[in-house]
């Protein structure tokens, strides 16, 4: 996929940024080169998942739009940890894909979770690097909502980043 395949809204930009990344060959950049301030506006919508081994994830950070919308925070746990998050569920399965391709992969989905003001989901994941070895995949999430509902934010006791 090219920048140009690329729309002008929140998806699309996070997308070229991650392009942006890429060495001449194309390769997965290193997370060290993920500048948040160059996505300011989008950092309350963004999710860092650290892969473990084999099928398992950690939730290394979820910005506070994201926890805002499920009314917890994910931050520390591991996808089998969380009832929906582990292997055969579709959010699961994109972080699967985005480190076997070694590409970014996007959906746009109708909501299926427990929230009665979701309408759908759009999602773009994309992979990096970690010294570490074992990859890392930052998403952008964003939830549309029904006309009217409004998300109130998660209490600052209950956020924290590892």
């Amino acid at each position: 996929m090219s920048s140009a395949d690329l729309g002008s809204d929140r998806i699309g930009r996070f997308g070229r940024y991650w392009l942006s990344l890429r060495d001449s060959a194309g390769a997965v950049p290193d997370r060290v080169d993920f500048d948040p301030t160059a996505l300011a506006d989008m950092l309350p919508n963004l999710i860092v998942v650290e892969h473990l081994a084999g099928d398992e994830f950690r939730y290394r950070l979820l910005g506070t739009g994201v926890d805002a919308f499920t009314r917890r925070s994910y931050t520390g746990k591991k996808t089998s940890e969380i009832d929906g998050h582990g292997p055969g569920n579709r959010i699961h399965t994109l972080y699967v894909e985005t480190l076997r391709r070694g590409g970014m992969v996007g959906c746009a989905l109708p909501y299926v979770g427990r929230s009665s003001i979701c309408k759908s989901v759009r999602q773009i994941a994309v992979p990096f690097r970690t010294a570490e070895g074992g990859g890392q995949v930052i998403s952008l999430i964003e939830f549309e909502l029904m006309t009217g509902a409004e998300v109130k934010s998660l209490p600052q006791s209950r956020r924290w980043v590892l």
